[in-house]
């Protein structure tokens, strides 16, 4: 008994399944490559992002990518150090910036320079500043080094704000330091910066490589789910494919021809019949042999052979030397095929399955 497909068996249920297979892989492929183009296409049309700021529960738009490279240019830094009253570094970055972009020091840098105090971007094509953007607080973990970045567009803008935070650390006029030591790296400069905020949008040419190797694992991973799909769709077709079992009997012969040329398969087909001699043959097939084959058959000195459809159709008080069932692959049915083996058990009768 064969617990494992050969060589050429595996080759021919490929090629029996070539059409599922592929056009599974390719389905995929196509549907990944949409669903990238859909994102790209998104991203490019994406003017605004909105969120909702959970201090006030008002909408608010983000920031792009392009604002805040202009917001960049220009922009105004100063370093310092700051030590707790333990005498460790005081490294919290992003507790600073709040403190820095609270409502008192809103009014201190609004009386020098006016602000906006929401995020709507739209303000600044009016020359005004949007706060939230407008300082960025960083640390260098390496030395423990803070850094007060004023952005706004505006070199002018960015060092007068940048000068009256230098001017309140200095002179410890900010509660925030009341407990804590500060020491001053560097007064405001100029800086150009690279670096942004977290990116409202994403742009595909980086990772062009990532989407090419993703898309041809996406293509082998389909290969391999167009054999799966292919294999299972084998036991649910009502036809008889690679996988239905022909051999009712140890005694039965198979004869497989499926795979041969058309025009080898008609002389083969007409050989398999024939032999061995008999005296009387019954040839069942669910559709009428080709005619080439049944009239080269016919010819034959004596004929031998009994054509029919079922077994029901043949005269019943003839003796019977064999009996061929001819089954087309994916063409005849398995409810025909099991049909005629149940009939066929009230012969005591060699039976040949030839495959065309």
């Amino acid at each position: 008994m064969k617990n494992l497909p050969t060589m050429k068996e595996t080759k021919e249920f490929l090629q029996d399944n070539k059409k599922t297979i592929i056009g599974t892989a390719l389905a995929l492929v196509i549907l990944y490559a949409l669903a990238i183009a859909y994102t790209l296409f998104s991203d490019d049309k994406v003017e605004e992002i909105k969120e909702i700021d959970p201090a006030t529960g008002l909408e608010l738009q983000l920031i792009t990518d392009v604002e805040y490279t202009a917001l960049l240019t220009d922009a105004v830094r100063f370093d310092f150090y700051v030590e707790n009253t333990e005498g460790y570094a005081f490294t919290n970055f992003n507790l600073l910036e709040a403190v820095l972009l609270s409502p008192e020091v809103y009014e201190a840098i609004d009386s020098v320079e006016p602000i906006v105090a929401t995020d709507a971007i739209e303000a600044m094509e009016e020359g005004d500043i949007p706060a939230n953007y407008m300082i960025d607080v960083d640390t260098d973990y390496d030395t423990s080094e803070l850094h007060i970045t004023v952005g706004t567009g505006d070199e002018a803008k960015n060092t007068a704000i940048a000068t009256l935070l230098y001017q309140a650390i200095q002179d410890e006029t900010l509660p925030f330091f009341a407990n804590k030591s500060v020491y001053l790296l560097s007064e405001p400069h100029v800086v150009q910066l690279e670096k942004g905020p977290e990116p409202t949008d994403e742009t595909g040419s980086a990772s062009l490589p990532l989407y090419l190797i993703m898309g041809v694992g996406l293509f082998i991973g389909g290969l391999l789910l167009g054999m799966l799909l292919a294999f299972f769709r084998l036991f649910f077709k009502k036809e008889i494919t690679d996988v239905f079992n022909y051999r009712m009997s140890d005694d039965d012969t198979v004869l497989d021809l499926s795979h041969t040329t058309a025009a080898e398969q008609e002389t083969a087909l007409a050989h398999g019949i024939q032999h061995p001699a008999a005296v009387r043959k019954l040839i069942l097939s669910e559709e009428p042999l080709a005619p080439a084959v049944q009239k080269r058959l016919e010819q034959m000195t004596g004929a031998p052979y009994v054509f029919a459809q079922s077994v029901l159709a043949a005269d019943p008080l003839l003796h019977f030397d064999e009996v061929i069932l001819v089954s087309r692959k994916n063409g005849t049915t398995k409810d025909w095929y099991k049909k005629q083996r149940t009939l066929l058990e009230n012969y005591a009768t060699p039976i040949k399955i030839i495959l065309i």
